[in-house]
């Protein structure tokens, strides 16, 4: 079937002015004395504006019926049928493979990860085991068995990908932007799922990439969609207003549309689409609303399926990028910074049974329409409703249905944003692990790469171990708690001389520090090799700004991230429990510009965890050896709520900027769609390219008035 033409018409020149009138309408809509955020989503369906061309009230209905403003192609269906999951004949179909010596890799990898994992348990066994194994200390040790092989894994992952990185690798499927740019035959749908979001920042985010797209020669192949699930109709007469003129200056055909019914969320929303256009693209390439990809990757992707006819969907790893506040500026440097040793480890073991994150990904539409529709899950909450993390299951079914599924570990150009601070990413990883617990009956569904189900098993563990590693913790402090008087002396400062003439073993202390040791190497080995990669390689060493800013924003970042991961323990060990007994969240639109977290916020999300901390402080003072041991993780629980609100400013943030620490390649020289779609915020500041590490008065006005 032929792709949909473009529909050139252009919108009444009256509309030129709605995205003001949207603007207004929101500030109008900001809740006041006595009415909350949940009254407003109530609302929204019912809420009005007013049209200053026809003075008459705006209804979200009239919106989104309104034709002139509401621009979508004729309709070029394809069945996507809702999968039984649960019936499945036989395993899962042959895909076809890409590499020959994907099972010695894996047999590699995994044998690495039993013996790191068993020798960090053994370390920590020897140091418990001189002493005579009690119950609670048979628990912790048990608990700390999945943790230990979970560390394992991701060191060895990142350790494989090092190796790799050191060399010449190239990518299985033939993806290299140093080749010439090919020309597409297929046509391939750019889908920009949106729900409540900054219009103007996801248009510029468009404009961006249609132009990129343009400067390939590939426009013709490439249609984009604007996939609107927004229930507010101020966000939606914007949405209408940037979509009016960027369709008026688009080099590749636009289309924009709203759902009446937000069945199914994101997976919904783009179930939709493959139901009413997929039949007319060959690819599908699916976005979030923070992400960007230049058109060099783009193009290269689709090139890369249609050359592998047999793969079903390329994942890529998007670099975060734009990060203001100083915790977006510290997941943006360490994900730049290692981030790629770990994904490159990833790709290299995983072979065409990879795993799919929802966006930044290239898809088969065909394939998909195939094998992913997703039902309805059966059972109460948290397992049953709609599917909340559907990416890693698509791409089980895929796999399961004789599609290939890889990763793209070497391709550029693919970007997203982060979080502007601990609580959305506090709030966003609760979405997250709902959805990874609905996992948990589904690893055993038949027909399902083995692979498939240990993508599944991690996610599950990803959240499953902070409750792990806090029963550990807790059973490991009651053990020592009730240890015997005897034991407990060679551990008190009040009786050191006894101690160490008679209690102290020194076996017991070489096989602690060969425990914390171990667990250190886990911890933060790959951060450290990530490091040594960029030193090996000039022009990198200088886009991070030098050995000694990547010296400083390394232990900065290790310390900090030592600091928040206490916290992170608390807050998925209570999200997890909340969810396993039917306290659900909603979907709730992320602060992307949040630009600091008052303190009265910052307490009522964090301040039990503070309270906690300092609790636990003022009771293990009088058991001095409890209280060092576990001083780390104490630290973190007493500063959550300044560390909250410290991450989220983003004055400190754009301070740390300008001194470059945290500096990303990325950030000192920005590429042209980076500028493209961010504008000036994204423009590096004067000082770092100054000599003397002085800038001159008036660049030093211009940074302060950007900041």
């Amino acid at each position: 079937m032929n792709a949909p033409g473009r529909n050139d018409r252009s919108l009444a020149d009256g509309r030129r002015d709605v995205k003001g009138q949207a603007q207004a309408a929101m500030r109008r809509r900001e809740p006041g004395p006595g009415r909350t955020d949940r009254d407003d989503d109530d609302m929204s369906d019912r809420s009005s504006l007013f049209d200053l061309r026809t003075s008459t009230s705006v209804s979200l209905d009239q919106v989104v019926q309104r034709r002139d403003t509401v621009e979508i192609p004729a309709e070029a269906p394809l069945a996507m049928p809702v999968q039984p999951l649960s019936f499945w004949q036989g395993g899962a179909r042959r895909a076809t493979e890409v590499v020959g010596d994907v099972t010695l890799r894996r047999t590699i990898v995994f044998l690495a990860t039993i013996v790191m994992g068993a020798a960090g348990w053994k370390a920590t066994f020897d140091t418990i085991a001189l002493g005579g194994v009690t119950r609670l200390e048979f628990i912790c040790l048990a608990l700390l068995a999945p943790l230990f092989l979970a560390l394992s894994l991701w060191f060895c992952t990142a350790v494989a990908g090092f190796v790799i990185l050191l060399g010449k690798p190239r990518d299985p499927l033939g993806i290299d932007s140093a080749k010439p740019m090919p020309k597409l035959r297929a046509r391939t749908a750019i889908l920009m799922p949106v729900h409540n979001e900054d219009a103007t920042a996801v248009f510029a985010r468009l404009r961006a990439m249609d132009a990129s797209i343009a400067e390939t020669g590939n426009s013709r192949t490439f249609d984009i969609f604007i996939l609107s699930d927004t229930r507010d109709p101020a966000v939606a007469l914007a949405e209408q207003a940037c979509f009016a003129r960027f369709r008026r200056e688009a080099n590749s055909a636009v289309y924009y549309r709203v759902r009446q019914e937000n069945k199914g969320r994101k997976a919904g929303n783009i179930a939709d689409w493959v139901a009413r256009w997929g039949s007319a693209y060959e690819h599908m390439l699916v976005l979030d609303a923070d992400s960007l990809m230049t058109g060099d990757a783009m193009v290269r992707l689709a090139d890369a399926m249609e050359r592998h006819p047999g793969a079903g969907l390329i994942q890529t790893m998007p670099m975060l990028i734009n990060g203001q506040t100083i915790f977006a500026r510290t997941l943006q440097f360490a994900t730049r910074l290692y981030g790629r040793v770990a994904w490159t480890g990833l790709a290299w073991w995983s072979g065409s049974e990879s795993s799919f994150w929802g966006h930044n990904a290239i898809v088969r539409t065909r394939a998909f329409a195939e094998t992913c529709g997703l039902p309805s899950l059966d059972g109460p909450k948290p397992f049953g409703g709609e599917v909340m993390s559907h990416d890693a299951l698509e791409s089980a079914l895929l796999r399961r249905g004789g599609w290939s599924v890889h990763l793209a570990p070497y391709l550029e150009g693919s970007y997203e944003e982060s979080p502007s601070n601990l609580l959305d990413f506090a709030t966003r990883d609760r979405r997250w692990c709902r959805g990874n617990v609905q996992h948990i009956p589904l690893v055993a569904l038949p027909g399902l790469h083995w692979l498939s189900r240990m993508h599944l098993v991690i996610g599950v563990l990803s959240y499953v171990l902070s409750p792990l590693w806090f029963m550990a913790l807790s059973a490991g402090v009651v053990s020592r708690l009730l240890m015997p008087e005897l034991k407990k002396a060679a551990f008190t400062m009040a009786d050191l001389q006894a101690a160490a003439h008679a209690l102290i073993d020194w076996r017991e202390i070489q096989a602690t520090a060969w425990a914390m040791i171990i667990t250190f190497v886990l911890l933060f080995g790959p951060k450290i090799l990530g490091a040594i990669l960029v030193f090996s390689r000039p022009n990198e060493r200088k886009g991070f700004g030098g050995r000694r800013r990547i010296a400083a924003g390394l232990s900065v970042e290790m310390l900090l991230s030592a600091l928040v991961a206490p916290m992170l323990m608390f807050t998925q060990t209570r999200a997890l429990v909340e969810i396993l007994a039917g306290k659900v969240g909603g979907w709730a639109t992320q602060r992307r510009d949040a630009d600091k977290v008052t303190g009265q916020e910052a307490f009522r999300a964090m301040g039990w965890i503070s309270v906690t901390g300092v609790t636990l402080a003022t009771l293990f003072w009088f058991t001095p050896d409890l209280l060092t041991g576990t001083a780390p993780i104490l630290a973190g629980l007493i500063l959550a709520v300044p560390l909250t609100m410290l991450g989220a400013h983003k004055a400190a943030g754009l301070r740390l900027k300008a001194n470059g620490l945290f500096m990303t390649p990325e950030e000192r020289r920005p590429p042209a769609i980076v500028r493209a779609a961010l504008g000036p915020v994204c423009e590096p500041p004067a000082r770092w390219f100054a000599r003397d590490g002085r800038m001159a008065p008036q660049a030093e006005v211009a940074e302060q008035t950007a900041a």
